[in-house]
């Protein structure tokens, strides 16, 4: 079984609706992390893992109050490409790099 590791959420644009994002991430359908005011310049250490087994997507979206939840990006981590990577994040007009680590 391999692990999955969140490192630290970077953010360099906010979507493009007003005011902080309000951001999770999931990973296997469950939220891993949630942070109700991510703004510009924002970057947190993260520490939150878990297992799996070939391969899984991560889905970073930002909440809205007013309106359904807009997709900031995701990705699939592979339990056969360990290491420390950054997944580069930008969708509605957002800028957000995620570090993770895979273990095998």
């Amino acid at each position: 079984m391999a692990t999955f590791q969140l490192l630290g959420l970077t953010c360099y644009e906010t979507t493009s609706g007003p005011g902080a994002d309000q951001v999770q991430i999931f990973f296997k359908n469950e939220v891993i992390f949630y942070d109700g005011d991510m703004k510009k310049g924002d970057e947190w250490e993260l520490g939150d893992s878990r297992g799996f087994t070939g391969s899984e997507k991560v889905w970073v979206r930002e909440l809205d109050a007013l309106s359904d939840p807009d997709l900031i990006g995701s990705f699939f981590v592979n339990a056969a490409d360990p290491g420390e990577q950054t997944a580069v994040l930008t969708g509605d007009d957002s800028h957000y790099d995620l570090r993770y680590r895979v273990d095998s």
